[in-house]
């Protein structure tokens, strides 16, 4: 259980540090995959900030069980993402540990998912040990799963509905014509 710990975290770490060190790199995925151009930097930061405090509240053993679904929803968000990029075709720089060759794709859909499976391994040796959070934890627990999922969704279609309202707004200003 330890082993999984600290790997996850190191992996956290990583690629938080990484992140940082490449942030004009990372700040060109971002922007390949949103559509909001003043929000890039924001958005870069605060998944680099989220890599980083999970990866700390993981190594010193904070409120466990929480972080380590937070880890799991991070996880499956960039599995999602790649899949979503491998889906649409997209030729965009993964970023994922710095700057590098590899795209958003099949190779960061594995290493999302894998990942995502240590870290749910290490929630399940985490549960035995310990079999029912804290009352305190659950809405703290629930709160972090809704926010990733929804986060996750709205950047997935926010690309498709700026193009809608961008279409709708050239129509109407066609019309007023």
């Amino acid at each position: 259980m330890l082993t999984l710990r600290f790997a996850v975290a190191t992996v956290l770490a990583v690629a938080a540090l990484a992140k940082a060190r490449g942030f004009g790199h990372f700040e060109r995925t971002v922007e390949a995959l949103t559509p909001w151009r003043r929000s890039v930097t924001p958005i870069a930061a605060a998944a680099v900030a989220t890599e980083a405090t999970l990866a700390v509240l993981l190594a010193a053993g904070v409120v466990a069980s929480v972080v380590a679904a937070g880890a799991v929803a991070l996880f499956l968000g960039f599995a999602s993402l790649s899949l979503w990029a491998a889906h649409r075709g997209l030729r965009v720089p993964c970023n994922c540990f710095g700057s590098g060759d590899r795209e958003l794709g099949r190779d960061s859909l594995a290493t999302s998912l894998l990942l995502a499976a240590a870290t749910l391994g290490y929630w399940a040796l985490l549960q035995r040990a310990k079999p029912s959070p804290a009352l305190g934890e659950l809405p703290l627990a629930a709160t972090l799963g809704v926010a990733a999922a929804l986060g996750g969704r709205w950047l997935l279609a926010a690309r498709e509905l700026t193009g809608i309202v961008r279409q709708r707004r050239r129509l109407e200003s066609d019309l007023a014509r």
